[in-house]
C-alpha cells in the first residue's frame, strides 16, 4: 500500500512541469514598468485634454535616475510635464541585475479622459458575485422580518 502511494506521489511530482525562474532582466524591466504605471496620473488642470507622449529615461546600475526626456509631445504642456513627473514619482527604482544590458527606457504614456476598463480575474469575479448573492439574501430575510414586525407601523 505504502509503496504504491510512494510511486504515485513520485509519478505526480515527475509529471508536474518545473518552471525555471524567469529572466532577471525581464523581471527588472517589468518591475520598472509596474512602478511607472502605479505613478501615472491624469492632471486635473488638463481639463479633458487627451494625447500620448513618448518619454525616455536612463538609469544607472543602482537604479538611480540619470536623465529623462520627452521624445514626443502630446501637444499639451500640462500633459507633457505630467509624463515626465511620473518618472520622478516612481523613484527609487530597483537596482539593475547583472544580466541587464540596456539601462535606457523609452515608453509611451497615454492620457485619456476615459478610464480604461479594469479586468478582474474570473475566479475573483465569481467569488464577488457569490458574496453579493449571499448579502442580498441576508438583506431580503432581514427586510422580510422587519416587515412582519412592523405591519401596523
Amino acid at each position: 500500500m505504502w509503496i504504491r502511494l510512494g510511486c504515485l506521489i513520485f509519478l505526480i511530482c515527475a509529471a508536474v512541469p518545473v518552471y525555471a525562474e524567469a529572466d532577471p532582466a525581464a523581471q527588472w524591466t517589468k518591475q520598472i514598468r509596474d512602478r511607472l504605471m502605479a505613478n501615472r496620473r491624469y492632471p486635473p488642470e488638463a481639463r479633458k485634454q487627451a494625447g500620448s507622449a513618448v518619454v525616455g529615461f536612463v538609469l544607472n546600475r543602482s537604479g538611480e535616475l540619470v536623465s529623462s526626456w520627452l521624445k514626443e509631445s502630446t501637444g499639451s504642456p500640462i500633459l507633457d510635464a505630467e509624463a515626465l513627473a511620473m518618472i520622478d514619482r516612481a523613484r527609487p527604482f530597483p537596482a539593475a541585475p547583472p544580466e541587464a544590458d540596456d539601462l535606457t527606457f523609452v515608453l509611451p504614456v497615454i492620457f485619456s479622459t476615459q478610464r480604461p476598463p479594469t479586468t478582474i480575474d474570473p475566479a475573483r469575479e465569481a467569488e464577488i458575485r457569490k458574496q453579493d448573492g449571499a448579502i442580498r439574501e441576508e438583506n431580503s430575510a432581514i427586510n422580510a422580518r422587519l416587515r412582519s414586525l412592523c405591519r401596523g407601523c
